[in-house]
């Protein structure tokens, strides 16, 4: 047993031996990360125009209305990311990111909506002294859309978010964080025939890895 815990208090020596804050240079990384996002519920306004034909009078139009509560499943999706970091420990970055939210609403029309955004960070990253470890804190902004059958719109966006990172060699860093986002007040999906009002906010949980070109 002290054999085992020998070689692993060694193991673990070497590798910190080896890690080393990946920003104490200025270089270019790539980077993938898995989200598990929520939306925050919040009132929807559904309207559909929807055609009534009888017989004798033919067909007209009218309006149907869908006031409800949304509520959302949560959802884990893939995200890329690329970006630069320079000795200072500022950190640019783009993602692109989508995902599909189920609707547990009994009201809604569709079953899921679907969400596209890119945003462009700004992080700084700070280290724990002598150590591997480091956290970051930051904010963004971007574009997103979201769709919901033949219906979407797209809208700007912004998010915060902190995290922890661990450097297990100069080039490769691991990533755990949390955000928070949200889109312009009362987004409106619309097409020839729907237009739907909503919000778009929540938060993330999100596990990333990141590799330093050089």
């Amino acid at each position: 047993m002290r054999l085992y815990k020998g070689v692993a208090v060694a193991g673990l020596s070497m590798l910190m031996g080896l890690s080393a804050q990946t920003w104490a240079r200025d270089t270019w990384y790539i980077g993938a990360t898995s989200y598990e996002s929520t939306i925050n519920n919040n009132t929807i306004h559904d309207r559909e125009r929807v055609q009534n034909c009888a017989p004798v009078v033919g067909c007209s139009s009218s309006i149907e209305r869908r006031d409800y509560r949304g509520r959302f499943d949560t959802d884990r999706h893939p995200a890329i990311n690329v970006g630069f970091v320079n000795r200072d420990g500022w950190r640019t970055e783009f993602e692109y990111r989508e995902g599909d939210f189920g609707i547990k609403s009994p009201e809604s029309k569709e079953d899921f909506i679907e969400s596209r955004r890119v945003m462009a960070s700004f992080w700084r990253d700070f280290e724990f002294s002598d150590s591997a470890f480091g956290y970051y804190v930051g904010m963004g902004l971007g574009v997103g859309q979201l769709r919901q059958g033949p219906a979407d719109d797209e809208f700007l966006m912004a998010q915060a978010g902190t995290g922890l990172t661990y450097a297990v060699t100069r080039n490769l860093t691991l990533d755990l964080g949390y955000r928070v986002y949200a889109g312009e007040p009362d987004i409106v999906l619309e097409d020839d025939n729907r237009a739907l009002d909503m919000d778009y906010r929540g938060n993330s949980f999100n596990f990333g890895v990141r590799y330093y070109l050089y």
